[in-house]
């Protein structure tokens, strides 16, 4: 039985973003070449890596250790970082994370405001597969900001390869990667400040990989400009059984507070809707109308 009063050991546990893990997973990605525009919607130092590979996927998330079961999607882009002392790091950059499901609310939490990353509640999210046919969605504020197919078989691009064509399911194939992520304080007393950014290592274990021609189109909501984002190819897509974890994260960077704004206006879209407007141009002072 739950109580409001939770064990310290535990509850470090709970909250240590180091302790997350995403196990049977079932997923569908697309990769594709980002449009040299979209450079101007990522935070400076960061720069588009070559290739400036963008990320499109859904995700049905079993076995998450930190929430109950959900369904996740996003998009990010390949990215890299030189930090202080002159060392590269290259990780994916996400612009927006959508969440529906039972865990989606811890998932959620612990994405954005634990781990910096730009986390939301989506409509729905849907994801189903057809013997060799491939349909997922999102939908937020009635707009459906990704819509894609997939038919498996082979990539769009036939010179694309990612290493995990070759997965032996007897053995599964662990590949790494990472991503760079924004975290920051905010309170009334020093506004905004303490902007970092983090590495976090987080490798993938694939049990099961197929190759898969992608098709997906993006469109924008109010407050969730999916469409903003170009595409200039789409290398193909894939349909997948993984897990996802972490081994450790790592502060490289860090911003003087006095451009912790010149961040945010970055960040703010994929976290947040606006949260701030006058009652159709009322005051406080002013009743409504009954």
């Amino acid at each position: 039985m739950s109580s409001f009063v939770v064990p310290i050991d535990e509850l470090k546990k709970l909250t240590d973003p180091e302790y997350g893990e995403m196990n049977a997973i079932t997923a569908a990605c697309i990769y594709a070449i980002a449009d040299p525009s979209v450079k101007a919607l990522i935070p400076p130092p960061l720069e588009l890596a070559d290739p400036a590979l963008l990320i499109i996927y859904v995700s049905d998330i079993n076995h998450p250790t930190f929430a109950k079961s959900y369904i996740e999607g996003g998009i990010g882009v390949l990215t890299k970082l030189t930090d202080n002392a002159g060392a590269t790091h290259t990780g994916l950059y996400y612009f927006n994370l959508q969440l529906c499901g039972s865990g989606s609310q811890n998932a959620t939490f612990m994405g954005r405001e634990q781990s910096g990353l730009p986390k939301k509640f989506a409509d729905s999210i849907s994801l189903k597969r057809v013997y060799d046919k491939v349909h997922f969605h999102i939908e937020r504020n009635g707009v459906r900001l990704l819509d894609a197919q997939m038919i498996i078989g082979c990539y769009n691009n036939p010179y694309y390869s990612n290493g995990l064509e070759e997965l032996d399911p007897q053995k599964g194939l662990l590949q790494e990667g990472g991503v760079l992520t924004h975290r920051y304080n905010i309170d009334d007393v020093n506004g905004l400040h303490n902007m970092q950014i983090y590495y976090y290592n987080s490798p993938t274990f694939y049990c099961h990989y197929e190759p898969a021609y992608a098709k997906v189109n993006l469109k924008s909501s109010e407050y969730d400009p999916w469409g903003e984002i170009k595409i200039a190819e789409i290398l193909g897509g894939s349909w997948s059984i993984n897990n996802n974890f972490i081994v450790d994260i790592t502060k490289i960077y860090s911003y003087p507070d006095d451009k912790a704004w010149n961040v945010m206006q970055y960040l703010y879209t994929g976290r947040f809707d606006p949260l701030i407007g006058r009652r159709c141009g009322m005051t406080p002072f002013d009743c409504p109308a009954r």
